[in-house]
């Protein structure tokens, strides 16, 4: 007979089941690449991507020896660092640190991604759920140690049931387990699961676990090179330092309650709904994983003792961060993915006796499921290209708050670019200086406050930079300039003023500096403070900004009442104030004279007003589209660009927005970057990025 070859039906449903893999598999690769592309730096990032930077160097001088002793964050083994490490190597010359992000980012999706082909070989189900669990994502997606040893328990746990006797699946599944060990302690749980496996469901061969247990050892100390000079006393230097550290003041500080586990596993990740626009599944997955525990204990009881005893070890150990519940998540997705089954199983077998849908559903043509389907599509590529649009411009913004970074408030009241690039803040709990990254190496933080320096106060007002790099930080209780690692304080009565609450500083191009506060105003020289020329109705005046004109020519104070200006060389006044102005009361927040020469007022109440030398314009909600009258900052950025901090006279939050002459553009809360908080401070950085320092919400920096 000749013809084509019948195909068994084994292999028509293998041919469907591998089709299912690959498709979970590029649906988890796809997810994991857009969280590595869109999720900010997280918390111990740095540490990580730093240590990669210290191995790298290492490694290509040939250091061995640097390798073995190096001492940085030496509580977790090295063997996901060096590979991060080895993501640097290969960058050569050309990395830096976002690039050596990115790339420790790659390998950690390219590790998830290879735990949810593993699941999803043994069950496609179970690997789908994975694929799509937003821990999971999130934590795979990122330069974290959490992936590789991910990947290596599933391995171990998948090749020891399918193992027989001493043969190649049995020293897989134990190689397996020690690189899970070499990856990260926190995966000790696992051994909970193999055990089970090895004692109970192989009792006949628990001899074969001496080898197994031996490899095992074997494997951790071999990719585990801190260990291999002083193996003994080094393993318990780390293992005593994760037992110290779960007593430490920084984990009873965030105090987590004992069940926290349950939650991160129970809930999806709440923190990036830029990045997880699915939603996620994870309530779902683990309402299945619990409600059908009694039916997997008789089918798949090796799964729940994982999901069981894991969760037993998270819930004693005192340190509940979320990266650690992704031990569990496997054992989840399998016990969800059986009782899904089952369920289908119990209706397909009432549908097959009732035959309720046969009876009840109508049964429209094929055109009909052709359009419908058409139509999902649209709805389904209209909303993707949203989200992607959204993303791009996501991609703009990078937010600094006081839990991602060392930010000790997210009160930013003002922001300073000193010449050296630095980035001095003005918080509602201490002084910050940010510095920028330099090759090999992440940004870096220096945070003042009464405690650790002599900064007169931790109520930190406003900031300024002198062209010499020193540093001025006004503050509730007196005035302070910081230069070289050294602090001189000013107060009230040498400065000449009634107040030590100093609200507003300017550094003019002939190094003085100007002083406003809650009771009047000085000029410092470098030796002596002096009160401005009389006349000025300043010595008891409220000062809420200054502004120095770029050739030095005159000076610019918003007071409670208006605008004074200062003409330096003859020490005359001009006054512009409800009375004579349109520019309304209520005070002026900020002040700025940009690069034509003109003078903007930011009015708490008035709108924004621009004096071109001869007129006053305010742009107000009736003539403009400025979204609100009450304005806190102005800025002009060095492409002429101005920036207008806004907030709501009768609510909570505020606005963005910029003019460039003849449009105003708004920034949306939400949708793009922009927190809706009221934004207090703007400067540009060395790298053009726009700064904006708000009431509640940190510091939110825009690229353009």
């Amino acid at each position: 007979m000749t013809g084509t070859p019948r195909v068994s039906p084994f292999s028509r449903r293998w041919w469907t089941r591998r089709r299912v893999v690959v498709a979970v598999v590029v649906v988890a690769a796809l997810l994991r690449l857009w969280a590595a592309w869109q999720l900010p730096v997280d918390y111990d990032e740095p540490v990580y991507i730093k240590a990669a930077f210290d191995y790298a160097e290492a490694m290509r001088a040939g250091d061995w020896n640097a390798v073995i002793d190096y001492a940085g964050n030496r509580e977790h083994p090295p063997l996901v660092k060096l590979l991060y490490g080895a993501g640097v190597l290969a960058l050569g010359d050309a990395a830096t640190w976002d690039s050596a992000l990115m790339a420790g980012r790659l390998i950690s999706a390219a590790f998830g991604t290879l735990a949810v082909l593993l699941l999803a070989l043994a069950d496609p189900l179970a690997g789908a759920m994975l694929a799509v669990h937003t821990l999971a994502v999130k934590y795979t997606g990122q330069a974290y140690l959490e992936a590789l040893p991910l990947f290596a328990c599933i391995a171990a746990v998948l090749a020891l049931r399918r193992s027989v006797g001493r043969d190649r699946w049995l020293y897989l599944s134990a190689a397996a387990l020690g690189l899970a060990l070499a990856g990260k302690l926190s995966y000790l749980p696992i051994l909970f699961a193999v055990g089970y496996i090895a004692l109970w469901e192989r009792p006949a061969r628990r001899w074969d676990m001496v080898p197994y247990l031996a490899l095992a050892a074997a494997v951790f100390l071999l990719l585990n090179p801190t260990l291999w000079h002083e193996p003994l006393p080094r393993l318990a230097e780390t293992l005593t330092f994760h037992s110290q550290y779960s007593r430490s003041a920084h984990v009873q500080q965030i105090g987590y309650p004992w069940f926290q586990p349950i939650l991160w596993v129970a809930f999806s990740v709440p923190w990036h709904p830029e990045v997880f626009f699915y939603g996620g599944f994870d309530g779902l997955i683990f309402l299945l994983a619990v409600g059908g525990a009694w039916w997997q204990w008789r089918e798949r009881r090796w799964a729940v003792v994982w999901a069981g005893t894991s969760m037993l070890a998270l819930l004693a150990w005192p340190t509940k961060w979320p990266q650690y519940a992704l031990i569990v998540v496997p054992a989840l997705c399998l016990m969800a993915a059986g009782t899904a089954r089952r369920a289908y199983r119990w209706v397909a077998e009432q549908e097959a006796y009732w035959e309720w849908l046969r009876e009840m559903v109508p049964k429209p043509p094929r055109a009909f499921w052709v359009g419908l389907g058409l139509i999902a599509l649209a709805f389904v590529g209209l909303y993707v290209a949203a989200g992607v649009q959204v993303a791009l411009e996501q991609r703009h913004w990078t937010h600094l708050t006081a839990a991602n970074t060392p930010l000790p408030s997210n009160t930013v009241r003002g922001i300073a670019a000193a010449p050296d690039g630095r980035m001095a803040l003005a918080t509602g709990a201490g002084a910050a200086i940010w510095s920028p990254s330099a090759a090999g190496g992440p940004e870096s933080w220096q945070v003042f406050t009464r405690a650790n320096s002599d900064l007169p106060s931790d109520d930190v007002l406003a900031v300024a930079a002198d062209p010499s790099g020193g540093l001025w930080f006004g503050t509730g209780a007196g005035l302070a300039r910081y230069t070289g690692g050294r602090w001189r304080v000013f107060h009230a009565a040498e400065m000449g003023v009634g107040s030590d609450r100093v609200l507003a500083i300017a550094v003019g191009p002939d190094g003085r500096l100007w002083a406003g506060t809650q009771a009047g105003a000085a000029v410092f020289d470098g030796t002596t403070w002096a009160p401005p020329p009389r006349g000025s109705g300043l010595a008891d005046a409220l000062v809420l900004s200054i502004a120095v004109e770029p050739a030095g020519r005159g000076v610019w104070f918003g007071t409670g009442d208006g605008v004074l200006r200062l003409g330096v060389a003859g020490g005359t006044w001009e006054r512009y104030t409800s009375e004579n102005s349109p520019l309304g009361v209520g005070g002026v927040a900020d002040v700025l004279v940009d690069s034509a020469g003109r003078v903007w007022a930011a009015t708490l109440g008035g709108g924004l007003g621009v004096w071109d030398g001869a007129t006053w314009r305010v742009f107000n909600v009736a003539n403009s589209r400025i979204p609100s009258n009450t304005v806190q900052s102005v800025f002009e950025d060095r492409a002429g660009t101005l920036w207008v901090g806004f907030s709501w006279p009768t609510q909570f939050g505020g606005a963005l927005a910029s003019f460039d002459g003849r449009t105003w553009k708004g920034y949306p809360a939400g949708r793009i970057g922009f927190s809706g908080a009221e934004a207090l401070a703007i400067a540009q950085d060395a790298m053009g990025r726009i700064w904006i320092g708000t009431q509640s919400a940190g510091i939110h920096i825009y690229s353009p």
